[in-house]
């Protein structure tokens, strides 16, 4: 017994017989029994093999009169996991059960959250549509905003066009092999316009290499606008439309402490709570239109280089595809794939 300010609380060293049964691994049974002795301590071997209880090697845990007669023993040895651990843990069902009901609160409380939010972005959206509130304004952020939705519209343009000229001029270089071939068949049984025929067929080849080539130019070009504007572009456009949010609620806001102000039995607390609530999201908002503008800046830089030697490759490669520079074609198709398309994030 070991005396704890006015109690006395037993002590008992428990010890694993396998592990008491090998030195090496943690401690031996000797050593065990003279550590007890020592600390003047009961001296138990469990084991998990046979499911050996304290209570059963020690009388220094007297059960209550209402466990002795207990409906319910414990699980004699053998018996299933699941019923052991139910008849040890009585109340781990309901434990159980208040961990759910938590979750689902929490749940809840989220999802009520995100309803109400939802409700007074769109109803100040609404409002303002119809002019019957008014709004945060920034006349040349909004500005520069429009203008690369406007730039990004045009380069989807730009996209399918190229997609549709580039499919076509496939099937052009495709149609022009299939007429090489059939020429070439025909110059091996047409003895009389052989040589006719082979000089058409070598030429046929030939466009049909240079409108390949070309192909592959545009594919190319093709690649790097994609990027540019399916994901360049679009990355600065998120952080724009995360802007607009963040005006829109901090407007929510900032009607609420104004309603809040203007009513005189509005307690101070609520007005402070209100207050500092807008004020966080003003400086939200503030901090994703300095985002805003560094990626507008970036992105500028980016699309400028990169579509400027873009288009003079294209360029060199279509004069070579229409003169029938076979040489020029290919060197324009070594370049164009040497450079590097945009990059698809402009975060910092």
């Amino acid at each position: 017994m070991e005396t704890i300010g006015d109690d006395k609380v037993p002590i008992v060293i428990v010890g694993n017989k396998v592990d008491l049964q090998h030195a090496s691994r943690v401690v031996t049974k000797e050593d065990g029994a003279k550590l007890a002795q020592k600390w003047k301590a009961a001296f138990i071997e469990t084991s998990a093999k046979d499911n050996t209880m304290m209570s059963e090697g020690s009388q220094i845990f007297q059960p209550s009169a209402a466990a002795r007669h207990d409906p319910h023993p414990p699980s004699p040895p053998g018996a299933s996991d699941g019923a052991d651990v139910m008849s040890r843990f009585p109340n781990l069902p309901k434990m159980a059960e208040a961990v759910g009901n938590v979750d689902v609160v929490a749940k809840v409380e989220s999802l009520k959250k995100w309803t109400i939010g939802t409700f007074k972005n769109s109803k100040q959206q609404l409002l303002e549509h119809m002019g019957k509130i008014d709004k945060t304004v920034d006349t040349e952020f909004e500005k520069e905003c429009e203008n690369i939705k406007d730039l990004h519209r045009r380069y989807g343009s730009v996209v399918t066009a190229s997609r549709e000229f580039t499919n076509l001029l496939t099937q052009l270089s495709q149609a022009e092999k299939n007429l090489a071939e059939s020429l070439h068949s025909l110059s091996l049984k047409e003895t009389a316009i052989k040589s006719q025929v082979t000089t058409t067929s070598d030429s046929m080849r030939r466009i049909a290499d240079d409108a390949a080539a070309l192909e592959n130019c545009l594919r190319y070009f093709l690649s790097s606008i994609e990027t540019l504007h399916g994901k360049t572009i679009v990355d600065t456009l998120d952080t724009i439309y995360a802007t607009e949010a963040a005006r829109i609620e901090y407007d929510v806001y900032r009607h609420e402490l104004d309603s809040l102000q203007s009513q005189a039995t509005a307690s101070p607390t609520a007005i402070q709570v209100a207050s500092e609530r807008a004020t966080q999201q003003r400086d939200k908002y503030e901090r994703l239109k300095a985002d805003v503008r560094v990626k507008l800046r970036l992105l500028e830089e980016n699309r400028v280089q990169v579509m400027t030697k873009q288009l003079e490759k294209l360029q060199g490669a279509l004069a070579a595809y229409f003169s029938g520079n076979a040489e020029l074609l290919a060197s324009s198709v070594a370049e164009l794939c040497s450079l590097s398309v945009p990059t698809s994030s402009l975060l910092l």
